[in-house]
C-alpha cells in the first residue's frame, strides 16, 4: 500500500512541477506534503527520492527538498551531449531498423499528431519520450542506449517545455516528420543530421525557461 501511495504522490507532484504549478525553488516540506495527500512520512520520503532521481527535486542540507531551478549552463551542457548522442543513435537505427519498428514508430507519430491537434502538452510529452526511446533502443549499441536513457532520467525537468512553451509541441512534431521520413528511407546520414538539429531546436526552447 505504501508503494502505491508513494507512486501516486510522486506522479501528482511530478505533474505539478512540470506544469509550474509548483515553482522552481519551492521547498517541499515533508509534513506539509504528507498532510496534503493524507499520507505518512514514509511514502512522501520515497516520492521525493523518485523526484530527486528525475532531477526535479534536490535535497539541500538543513533545508530539505527543493524544486530544482534550470540553469543556462545545465541546459547548454546537457543538450550538447544529448544532441550528439541521439544523433549517433538515430543514424545507427536508420541503418538497421525493421519494418515492425517502423510500424511502431508510425503508430506513435499518429498519437503525437493527435496530441498536437488537441494541444495536449502532457500527452505529447509522454508519446514523444516513447518515440525517441524506441529509436534509441533500435540503435544496436547497448552502452549508447543506456547513456541516453540515464541522461533523460536525470534531466526530466526539461519536459516542462511541452507544458510551458505551447508552440514547442507543433515545432517538435514538424521535426519528427522529417526524422521519420529519413528512417523510412533508411537514410542514416539524413536521420542523424535531422536528429541533431531537432535536439538543438528543443534546447533553444528549453533555454527560454531559464531564469535570467
Amino acid at each position: 500500500m505504501s508503494n502505491l501511495k508513494s507512486h501516486a504522490i510522486y506522479s501528482a507532484l511530478r505533474e505539478r512541477i512540470l506544469s509550474n504549478d509548483i515553482a522552481p525553488g519551492t521547498r517541499l516540506v515533508m509534513r506539509d506534503v504528507a498532510n496534503q495527500y493524507e499520507a505518512s512520512d514514509i511514502p512522501v520520503r520515497e516520492a521525493l527520492r523518485m523526484l530527486e532521481r528525475d532531477g526535479l527535486v534536490e535535497t539541500v542540507p538543513y533545508r530539505g527538498a527543493t524544486v530544482t531551478t534550470l540553469t543556462a549552463k545545465e541546459v547548454e551542457e546537457t543538450y550538447f551531449i544529448r544532441s550528439h548522442l541521439e544523433s549517433i543513435a538515430t543514424g545507427l537505427a536508420a541503418e538497421r531498423i525493421t519494418d515492425a519498428e517502423l510500424a511502431q514508430l508510425d503508430d506513435l507519430m499518429t498519437k503525437m499528431r493527435a496530441a498536437v491537434d488537441a494541444q495536449d502538452g502532457p500527452a505529447f510529452s509522454d508519446v514523444n519520450r516513447e518515440f525517441h526511446r524506441t529509436i534509441v533502443a533500435g540503435c544496436g549499441n547497448d552502452q549508447l542506449r543506456e547513456l541516453v536513457m540515464d541522461i533523460w532520467q536525470r534531466h526530466s525537468g526539461f519536459q516542462r517545455v511541452f507544458r510551458m512553451v505551447p508552440e514547442r509541441v507543433a515545432m517538435s512534431q514538424a521535426e519528427h516528420e522529417g526524422i521519420m521520413a529519413a528512417l523510412h528511407d533508411r537514410d542514416a546520414e539524413r536521420a542523424a543530421r535531422l536528429a541533431l538539429l531537432h535536439k538543438l531546436s528543443v534546447r533553444d526552447s528549453v533555454s527560454t525557461l531559464v531564469e535570467p
